[in-house]
């Protein structure tokens, strides 16, 4: 089994390299290819053998393990059958779930400032105008994430408002998917029963509302399915589920469910934490390079679960969690504060618009997706990019960030390579700040209120009239010594090193 770097020499001999012009891995590789060292023929065929070669050694392990035909995003699942005859698509018309969700309107979120809107205000916060912009961009699908008990009552102000407002999207063109919300400050008296009597009421209006294409449970608990499918039993299920939980999914065959896949990746250390502006273009290079991996547990879900996958949150352009800094949990790595670097940065547009891309390509191959938010109350939309609108849809794409989501084929290209490894501070992508002083090679450090180098400069000589002192009648009598007591003083240094470095006699170097 060969690991993601090296490549075995046999790989190089197969397509006509001679022993001195051998691949070992995938670093030499790009370097070579670039150099013209091997021709574009041969690359291909270098790369089709290492593909060939991790399918194989994986294989054994891949039903049970969502990552294990993992290539970063360059290879895909083939032969897959469904024993259930699982459709492919969530709409009538067969094609991608292009959706956006209505991120406030009836659940508090970051784009109401964690305030509850009041019906009347829902109804202003998204308009018929919104709606028809959303169909200029392509979408075709809605998100709405209500509460359980919202169709509890179908004569309450809840119900008759989500009624009001998926007659409007439809209007325009769009399907609608229901998100159902467990509350926050559920009580003891909301009992199993209850929450089920809520899922039968909620499955009951979906399947009479002809927009509303899929309902997704709050949870992935068995019994909820069975409240949806006694009242509903052929209306489209979402299960919830995050990538920790791929392999754990147990549902009886039906072929109207499908697994809602939470892609977040700002919920971890790993994928906030910076502390300078090296560590956020680090940060952002990061998540960049791990987007196309999300391929692998999308296509494994639908070919081992027959469980084909629409991703319901997690796709936005935020690399951080900011935008909660001012909530009681917030854990601050040094994360925040440099925001304003990125504004009129070329470097972090080109940036964005590749994790956009990117995350286009792996999350159109299972069912489709939904963007984080559309809007932010009471925004016009007008101003600059913050870190609330790399979650808004039409700031977003107003900002240029955002590929056209009509032709997904065209979006291959974005995970046939890595990201640009272009992070280095103090070039001519480094968006301009004001510096007191000229830097000349390095960049204005305002933490430390002084230059930054990545190679700090020489230091400048200060003139002497003369040579050193000590220098003086260094001929070669001297030189002659003190070559000969370095290389006594190597000897030595080489005997401790031996003596102490013994043990790693029998080990292997890794490759």
């Amino acid at each position: 089994m060969h690991s993601c770097l090296s490549f075995p020499e046999v790989f190089s001999t197969i397509v006509g390299l001679g022993s001195n012009d051998t691949i070992p891995d995938s670093a030499t590789f790009t370097r070579s290819f670039a150099a013209g060292s091997i021709n574009a023929s041969q690359a291909v065929e270098v790369v089709d053998q290492y593909v060939n070669a991790v399918y194989k050694t994986s294989a054994e392990g891949a039903s049970s393990n969502p990552y294990g035909c993992d290539l970063g995003g360059l290879a895909t699942l083939q032969n897959c059958t469904s024993s259930t005859g699982t459709p492919r698509s969530l709409r009538k018309d067969k094609d991608l779930v292009k959706s956006v969700t209505l991120s406030g309107a009836f659940i508090p979120s970051f784009a109401t400032g964690g305030e509850a809107l009041t019906m009347d205000e829902v109804k202003q916060f998204h308009t018929d105008k919104d709606f028809e912009e959303m169909v200029k961009l392509g979408v075709n699908t809605i998100q709405i994430l209500v509460p359980c008990d919202a169709f509890y009552t179908s004569t309450g102000d809840m119900a008759v408002t989500i009624t009001q407002l998926l007659n409007e999207a439809a209007k325009a063109g769009l399907s609608a998917i229901i998100v159902l919300v467990e509350p926050d400050d559920t009580t003891d008296k909301v009992t199993a029963e209850v929450v089920d009597d809520h899922i039968r009421a909620a499955a009951a209006y979906a399947k009479s509302d002809p927009a509303v294409i899929a309902l997704q449970l709050p949870s992935s608990t068995p019994s909820l399915l069975s409240s949806v499918r006694s009242v509903a039993t052929k209306l489209p299920v979402l299960v919830p589920v995050n990538k920790g939980e791929l392999g754990m999914i147990s549902f009886p065959p039906d072929k109207h469910v499908f697994a809602a896949l939470d892609t977040d990746a700002t919920s971890s250390v790993a994928g906030v934490a910076s502390s300078d502006s090296v560590g956020d273009r680090m940060k952002m290079f990061y998540h960049e390079s791990i987007t196309c991996i999300d391929r692998s547990p999308i296509e494994w879900l639908s070919c081992y679960q027959d469980m084909p996958v629409y991703v319901t949150s997690g796709f936005d352009l935020a690399i951080d969690d900011c935008i909660s800094q001012n909530e009681e949990d917030f854990k601050d790595y040094g994360q925040c504060g440099r925001f304003d670097e990125t504004t009129d940065s070329g470097w972090w547009k080109r940036h964005r618009q590749s994790l956009a891309g990117r995350q286009l390509f792996t999350y159109s191959k299972g069912l489709g997706y939904s963007f984080s938010a559309w809007k932010l109350y009471g925004d016009d939309g007008s101003g600059d990019i913050t870190p609330a609108k790399l979650k808004c849809l039409r700031d977003v794409a107003a900002a240029g960030l955002l590929p056209p989501m009509e032709d997904t084929n065209e979006l291959g290209t974005f995970c046939l390579n890595g990201p640009a490894n272009d992070f280095a501070m103090g070039d001519e992508t480094f968006a301009p700040t004001p510096a007191p002083v000229d830097c000349g090679f390095g960049w204005w450090n305002e933490t430390i209120g002084d230059c930054s180098y990545w190679i700090p400069p020489p230091p400048t000589p200060a003139p002497t009239k003369e040579s050193c002192p000590s220098c003086k009648g260094g001929g070669a009598r001297e030189m002659s010594l003190a070559a000969v007591t370095g290389a006594v003083v190597a000897l030595v240094l080489n005997l401790v090193v031996k003596k102490f470095m013994r043990g790693n006699d029998g080990y292997e170097v890794l490759p």
